[in-house]
């Protein structure tokens, strides 16, 4: 009688046992598929030394980070990614997080990058000045007028307008995100060649990945599409 009451006592341990793993496997499902914050929570309130109470919090931790990354793109200012890079230093947006900060680094501004920077203001000009006996007579006036006007319209044609794509820590960096860019944006990179520029941050090297556009408008619009994808995008002037 003895062993029969110790083979029962085992008996129902083991069919404990298993009903627990039975119903920790269905919770565990049932997270997965809803993939929520929510969801692993409750499962790890449940399961807190369960077999995938390692893969219940590192679920979390990258929604956490998601959520934090979507925050600081909305805002798209240098104090975002900074705080955003404070609280997740090694997290697959950290790269992304740096690059912009360079970016914005580059304008001399903690707030908007330097091509949203309002111009400032063009000074008066002086007023026009009596004609005097040494005043050029109107048909000079005109001549150097007309030169004058020919040489704005060479200098606005030749002008170059430049949309830097990210800031990297070596070329290859740069080379394999201009392969990425245009493998996945054929028509936005169709023909276009890539520049790649040195320069230097505060503590490192720095290689800056650019493209050459015709207008100031055609680079706010390639900018325009590429923030859609949470891509960094800011137009320059060479």
């Amino acid at each position: 009688m003895r062993m029969d009451a110790i083979g029962w006592v085992g008996a129902c341990a083991l069919g404990l046992a298993l009903a627990s793993c039975s119903g920790e496997g269905t919770d565990w499902k049932s997270a997965t598929a809803a993939d929520t914050s929510e969801a692993y929570q409750q499962y790890l309130q449940q399961h807190p030394t369960g077999a995938n109470a390692e893969q219940a919090r590192t679920h979390l931790k990258q929604l956490q980070e998601d959520r934090d990354w979507q925050s600081a793109s909305t805002a798209d200012n240098r104090a975002a990614y900074e705080q955003f890079l404070l609280q997740h230093a090694d997290g697959k947006w950290a790269e992304e997080a740096r690059i912009r900060i360079e970016n914005f680094a580059q304008g001399g501004t903690t707030g908007v990058p330097a091509a949203n920077v309002p111009a400032a203001a063009p000074a008066a000009a002086p007023p026009a000045a009596k004609r005097t006996a040494s005043t050029p007579n109107v048909h000079s006036s005109r001549i150097a007028s007309a030169v004058t006007h020919k040489a704005a319209l060479s200098s606005a044609t030749h002008a170059h307008h430049l949309v830097q794509l990210g800031a990297f820590s070596s070329q290859t960096r740069a080379e394999s995100r201009w392969k990425v860019l245009q493998a996945r944006f054929p028509i936005q990179f169709k023909s276009m060649q890539p520049r790649y520029v040195a320069g230097a941050a505060t503590a490192h090297h720095l290689v800056r990945l650019q493209v050459s556009v015709s207008s100031a408008a055609n680079a706010k619009g390639l900018c325009a599409a590429l923030h859609k994808h949470s891509l960094s995008c800011v137009p320059v002037t060479a």
